[in-house]
């Protein structure tokens, strides 16, 4: 029996509006050249015609409609042992987590250090327009990883895990994706992951940092349809996916010394931002630590220095004593030094700041609950006054002064 073809044939590509004229040119000029005595006449014709044709605009060309997309079929982890790949993936983040597992059909995307592809790559294919942010805090590898639903749902979980030079480095990106420049305490913040490592978790995703690794979490799902929907997917399946994670991961689950010598009392969950160097943009000042803390309805900001010895602390505290905006306090508080910041765009903060042994430590306002149209007196209910600065700072002092 012969057989008969079921596919569609492609749809016909329209002719461009010169070559659907060339058969009336050609008999147009059949006719003239059996009529010699019209020939000049016609010919002016057939020129014309030509010119018209030509300039006739071509119809728009439509493409066929794309594809449409295939749901995902249940069961694709079966062939999922084998990835990832790239030995740094499956030395640190798990193969799967629940119904999901690192997807066997996605290509692998990693760059760097005993990597394809040089870090470079990442700038342009990975990290969105934030590689020099990566590069400042000391990323030495980054790749991504992407993870699907063995149920066949649609939705997706995708790893990027980057390792840095040291662990002041990763902890420093984790406070920055955490807190960032934002207020720790506002609803939306992050919130606290219980896990074997730091973690914190947002409406769709998930941070985790231990030694010199930070891997981010991100869950999308199309089929979740509002944001209280997402949250929940959220806390179904990237919680455990973190923790997870931290089980994985190596290295130390401690903080720099500067952040762990920030007081606990007052302090909010995941109030912690860490920078590498330049601690108030004043060169020099070295790494240091920034905690936000609440004192009933009253808000403030402790920082954390630290060297390796009391003199290293005294020749700190002069440097900032000397920088702009800045001036020693009177007797008999002539070791404290106040200091006014006001980053550009931001409202100013008056901070004061001492030292004990080889610490250097300051107090200052909280700018995130400010308005620039407050009245002093709806100041002064959220921010702390110049005695209660001190007297806080006197006394954490006197914690860091006991041997």
């Amino acid at each position: 029996m012969k057989k008969v073809r079921t596919a569609l044939a492609p749809p016909a590509r329209p002719r461009p509006a010169l070559l659907r004229g060339l058969p009336v040119l050609a008999k147009a000029a059949t006719v003239l050249a059996k009529s010699p005595a019209v020939l000049t006449k016609g010919a002016t014709v057939l020129v014309m015609a030509s010119a018209v044709l030509a300039c006739e605009p071509d119809k728009p060309h439509r493409e066929p409609p794309p594809p449409v997309e295939s749901a995902p079929v249940p069961g694709v982890c079966a062939t999922a042992e084998s990835a990832p790949r790239d030995p740094f993936a499956r030395a640190l983040l798990p193969l799967r987590t629940g119904t999901f597992c690192s997807d066997p059909n996605a290509s692998e995307k990693a760059y760097g250090d005993d990597a394809d592809k040089p870090f470079d790559r990442a700038c342009d294919e990975l990290l969105d327009g934030e590689c020099e942010i990566y590069r400042s805090y000391g990323a030495l590898r980054t790749m991504e990883v992407r993870y699907v639903d063995d149920a066949g749902t649609r939705a997706t979980m995708t790893v990027l895990l980057t390792k840095f030079a040291t662990s002041e480095g990763a902890y420093a990106m984790f406070t920055r994706r955490v807190v960032g420049d934002g207020d720790p305490a506002s609803e939306t913040a992050p919130r606290p992951i219980e896990a074997r490592a730091l973690a914190a978790s947002g409406a769709n995703n998930a941070y985790v940092v231990r030694g010199p690794f930070l891997a981010e979490v991100v869950l999308t799902d199309s089929s979740a349809g509002t944001a209280a929907a997402l949250r929940a997917a959220s806390e179904r399946l990237v919680h455990p996916f973190a923790k997870q994670i931290a089980q994985k991961l190596t290295g130390d689950t401690a903080p720099p010394p500067a952040a762990a010598l920030l007081p606990t009392e007052g302090q909010i969950p995941l109030g912690v931002r860490y920078h590498t160097k330049d601690m108030f943009d004043l060169p020099g000042a070295g790494p240091g630590a920034i905690g936000y803390y609440r004192d009933g309805e009253r808000r403030y900001r402790m920082v954390i220095l630290v060297r390796r010895d009391a003199d290293q602390a005294k020749d700190l505290l002069g440097t900032i004593a000397r920088s702009p905006g800045a001036a020693r306090e009177k007797s008999p508080n002539d070791s404290v030094v106040r200091l006014v910041v006001q980053p550009p765009g931001e409202l100013p903060s008056e901070w004061y700041l001492s030292r004990s042994r080889g610490v250097v430590a300051g107090i200052g306002d909280e700018i995130r609950v400010l308005r620039d149209t407050m009245t002093a007196e709806e100041r002064d209910k959220l921010l702390l006054s110049k005695p209660a600065k001190l007297e806080k700072l006197k006394s954490y002092l006197a914690t860091v002064a006991k041997p």
